[in-house]
């Protein structure tokens, strides 16, 4: 039976009138999936700073509670005192649900409508000791009574359900363990030793659409009971994957089965109920590059996703004043030099969809479209501001783009502009250099270094550029001289590996050595420093490195010839 019916008239209204529904071009200023995802959604109420917000679900929910309290919410299950004698995991997520059916029985339990019986519900692993497989990993074995006190301070934390005015709930996975001898789900896999000593009592379900709608339809049900009369519940699918799947499936084919029945099971709960909501945060991650989404274990999401789709949830149901377009930039750079560009990003772009004529949204926009590798989107909005009215830092962001690009033709005539119509000409002559040094027009590009006016702080910056254009004009003794006052100046990895590729390059190999040495040490992850050491390593040339002897002991007539015989050899791959 479909959840919704819609007329062909409104059904063709809403096409035409819905904003988002069609995927932008990535080339779109505005797209909204640029960097991390933010798909659109729509709310029906809103929530007011202080309010209690009940959160229930997987790690996910732990991570969201505590930013909402940040944010100046009240989150009664963060007041959870865990005794870490009974208890060797992290105590914030004792309160962890993963499995929809093993929510009700906790609220359950907690507004007595029904009694946890240690003999029935908990697990006796060794004499007068016990599990309450209601928990997740990282319990210990605790006597009868620390268990009941346990319960009991649950039970305590979700009474506060009836003072909540919202309900957020993340839905975790669809692989859970059954108990047999109490007829409910757990919260985690029983031990091994509990399944040897009575294999019968637990088994694996994996649940299918059908078992989730009447877990949810029991849980609406139980909360209408006990919170407030103008309740309101905000369903969310954990973007959390499973670590493990206890099937025979490629754990990524299991998490996908097991997410996709989560989601289709909420849509028609929210297409029933107004009082139920769905905030796609889950589809925020998973449309976000997972190098940048996820932490290194490829499972838990990085803080600053969590926080980001919390700003999003608070802007979607938290009315707040509208900012100016000097506050959203202050805002932006704000998030930016806290690490967070990605936040700035889309502050940016939501007010430039309002502003989308103002030139100083337009450059900041462009900026960060930069910075998080929008190229395209960047050039897009730069060229529309160029339509209108000549901007100089418009012409020397489309330089850095075009240079990084390769496309230098292109960046020197940007570059060639922003000088002539403005005064920030620093960066726009520094492009003009970049261009011409790849487009072969060296003289031209020595004149403008020798004309630019640097501040102090960046004569580094200025002696490398002129080592590289006397290299390439075959004046090897004024390269030489400028790379070493460049490195005299400041101690840049960069600039040392580039002085050592120099050095290699006219078969200067053990002084190379010697600077590949000390670009690493400075960083031990410098990528031409690490490719000029594995090119010294495969043409058998001795290690210069600090405190290491050569494997020749030293011997100076034999370090030469095998210095001799690597060079022979390279001449002649050479050849």
């Amino acid at each position: 039976m479909p959840i919704r019916r819609i007329s062909a008239a409104d059904a063709y209204s809403t096409l035409r009138t819905n904003p988002d529904s069609n995927w932008p071009r990535r080339d779109d200023p505005a797209d909204r999936f640029a960097h991390f995802a933010d798909p659109s959604c729509k709310s029906r109420f809103t929530l007011e700073p202080g309010q209690r917000i009940f959160t229930i679900g997987s790690c996910f929910a732990r991570g969201i509670e505590r930013t909402l309290a940040d944010r100046g919410f009240d989150i009664p299950t963060l007041t959870l005192q865990v005794d870490k004698t009974g208890w060797s995991g992290d105590p914030t997520t004792i309160l962890n649900n993963y499995v929809p059916p093993a929510i009700a029985p906790q609220i359950r339990w907690a507004f007595g409508l029904e009694e946890f019986d240690i003999g029935q519900h908990a697990v006796e692993v060794a004499a007068g000791r016990y599990m309450d497989p209601q928990l997740t990993l990282g319990f210990r074995p605790v006597s009868a009574e620390a268990l009941i006190k346990r319960r009991n301070d649950i039970s305590a934390i979700y009474r506060h359900l009836a003072s909540s005015h919202v309900v957020l709930i993340t839905l975790g996975l669809i692989e859970a363990w059954f108990d047999n001898r109490s007829g409910l789900y757990i919260n985690c896999p029983p031990p091994k030793g509990v399944i040897r000593t009575d294999p019968s009592r637990f088994e694996l379900h994996v649940l299918d659409y059908g078992d989730v709608t009447r877990a949810l339809t029991e849980l609406v049900d139980l909360l209408g009971r006990v919170c407030p009369r103008d309740h309101r519940i905000i369903l969310t699918v954990s973007p959390v994957p499973l670590q493990a799947t206890f099937t025979s499936s490629d754990v990524a084919v299991a998490n996908c089965y097991s997410k996709s029945v989560l989601r289709a099971a909420v849509e028609p709960f929210v297409a029933d109920h107004p009082h139920i909501e769905y905030f796609p945060s889950y589809e925020s991650v998973i449309l976000t590059d997972r190098s940048i989404a996820f932490v290194d274990d490829q499972v838990h999401i990085q803080t600053s996703m969590v926080r980001f789709n919390v700003d999003r949830m608070i802007n979607r149901y938290v009315e707040t004043g509208d900012d100016t377009v000097a506050q959203v930039i202050a805002r932006a750079r704000e998030d930016a030099t806290a690490g967070r560009f990605q936040a700035g990003l889309k502050r940016l772009q939501h007010a430039w969809a309002l502003h989308p004529g103002h030139p100083d949204l337009t450059i900041a926009l462009a900026r960060a479209h930069l910075r998080a590798g929008g190229g395209a989107a960047a050039e897009t909005l730069l060229l529309r501001q160029l339509e209108t009215q000549e901007n100089t830092v418009a012409r020397t962001l489309l330089a850095i783009h075009c240079n990084g690009s390769g496309r230098y033709d292109e960046a020197a005539l940007h570059a060639e502009k922003a000088c002539e119509h403005g005064k920030a000409r620093l960066d726009a002559s520094l492009q003009r250099v970049e261009a011409y040094f790849h487009l072969g027009r060296l003289e031209e590009g020595l004149v403008v270094l020798d004309k630019i006016a640097w501040p102090l702080e960046r004569e580094s910056l200025l002696l490398h550029w002129k080592a590289r254009y006397c290299e390439k004009l075959g004046r090897l003794a004024d390269a030489e001289a400028h790379w070493r006052k460049c490195n005299d100046l400041v101690e840049n990895p960069a600039y040392m590996a580039a002085f050592a590729e120099f050095l290699a390059g006219h078969d200067r190999w053990p002084e190379a050595a010697e600077w590949v040495d000390r670009a690493l040490l400075h960083a031990p992850h410098q990528k031409a420093a690490l490719r000029l050491r594995t090119e010294i390593r495969k043409a058998g040339l001795p290690s210069r490195q600090t405190g290491k002897t050569a494997p020749d002991g030293g011997n100076p007539i034999q370090s030469a010839m095998r210095w001799s015989t690597a060079l022979i050899r390279r001449a002649r791959g050479k050849a």
